[in-house]
């Protein structure tokens, strides 16, 4: 997939509209579409990463946030004002999503809706906090997001505690992995998997070797591949990003080390199988599940109109941003106010049925309900893997 320009993804022009009397799109009562005259517009902020190696990533998940605040708009906005979205580069870096952060703020947004990386998003969290906003996390999910006791934070995509589990019980019951080496790139997202999983390990059947950190930067991973032959590894998790873990993966195979790889939901992305070739087939991810492995008419249309918006098909977390900005819309219309302390308080309490399943939050802001599945890599894409852990 092509990833856009910003000037490209900034407005689309003649987005067709979803038709579909499903719930997820059912929007009534947010506008008051007889106004004499046109209402400010809601400013929502977006940070997401425009560039570096997680870009398209940042590009999907934008564009499924747009799609859906064209959706509201053409039903007459939230509460007759218009969704206007301002998009800021965090590039998947502590630093440039802090700065990314100060100038949505000086921009006025009344809200932010965005987030991949989870290293970017906490620094970036006392800034949202101190301008009394939202801060809605599409896909960025480390457990740490929503430790540091700011009330305004949420996530939409199910947090690490729930992966951690559904990792290890496809370590010990299904795959029967022996010696588990978990690899991470030091990012906040990655370390936090990494040492989840390895303290649901204890106890079990699979020995948690000592976890390994590599800078997101590497790319050679000769001295892991070295430590992984030499442990006895029986199993790999790389907790990491995608383009890192198509390198890792190549590197693996080509020392000949042909024990199963499997990835954090970080790691998946159509990206990973082009880069990694025929070494991706038969690796395995751990992820919340996957816009991909939707269905019903709603799912459907959110495909076909994503597809004919973007000319090309949504990326893994291209419904997660649609229903963030859907959470917005709704708390909103709830609080029957634009004020983002009031959206704030309306946040802790909204429950509607998305794309993604049923979205409420609990008391700290992580998302309710959502689970994890494991996929695997069959003839370039993903697909759910034959045998799931018990939940």
């Amino acid at each position: 997939m092509k990833i856009r320009s910003v000037l490209q993804r900034s407005a689309i022009a003649g987005t067709a509209v979803l038709a579909t009397s499903g719930s997820v799109f059912a929007f009534a009562g947010v506008a008051s579409a007889s106004k004499p005259h046109a209402a400010s517009p809601y400013v929502v902020g977006v940070s997401e990463p425009e560039t570096g190696a997680e870009a398209q990533a940042g590009t999907e998940i934008y564009d499924g946030e747009r799609l859906a605040a064209d959706k509201i708009n053409a039903a007459g906005g939230v509460l007759g004002h218009k969704i206007v979205l301002k998009e800021e580069d965090d590039a998947c870096d502590p630093q440039t999503s802090v700065n990314a952060a100060n100038k949505l703020v000086s921009l006025g947004v009344q809200a932010q809706v965005g987030g991949y990386c989870s290293s970017a998003a906490q620094p970036a969290e006392p800034i949202y906090s101190r301008a009394k906003i939202p801060n809605i996390q599409a896909a960025a999910n480390s457990a740490t997001l929503t430790q540091a006791g700011y009330h305004n934070v949420f996530l939409v995509d199910p947090n690490g505690v729930p992966e951690s589990k559904a990792a290890a019980s496809f370590f010990t019951k299904v795959l029967k992995v022996k010696k588990l080496l978990i690899v991470d790139d030091q990012s906040t997202y990655a370390v936090s998997i990494a040492r989840l999983t390895a303290a649901a390990l204890k106890g079990t059947s699979t020995e948690a070797l000592p976890i390994q950190a590599v800078p997101d930067t590497t790319q050679d991973f000769t001295a892991i591949v070295n430590t992984a032959r030499s442990d006895g590894a029986t199993g790999i998790y790389w907790t990491g990003y995608f383009a890192q873990g198509a390198e890792f993966v190549r590197q693996l195979r080509s020392a000949g080390l042909n024990i199963p790889f499997t990835g954090a939901d970080g790691s998946v992305d159509p990206t990973f199988i082009k880069d990694a070739g025929a070494d991706a087939t038969g690796t395995y991810a751990t992820i919340a599940v996957l816009t991909s492995f939707l269905t019903g008419s709603a799912a459907k249309a959110f495909d076909s109109g994503y597809t004919n918006a973007f000319h090309s098909q949504p990326g893994p977390y291209s419904a997660y941003g649609y229903d963030a900005m859907y959470a917005l819309a709704h708390a909103a219309k709830n609080a029957g106010s634009l004020s983002g302390p009031k959206v704030i308080a309306a946040l802790h309490k909204v429950k509607f049925s998305g794309l993604t399943g049923e979205v409420s939050f609990a008391a700290n802001g992580t998302r309710v309900g959502a689970h994890f599945v494991i996929v695997e890599v069959e003839h370039g894409t993903y697909v759910l893997a034959p045998h799931q852990p018990p939940a």
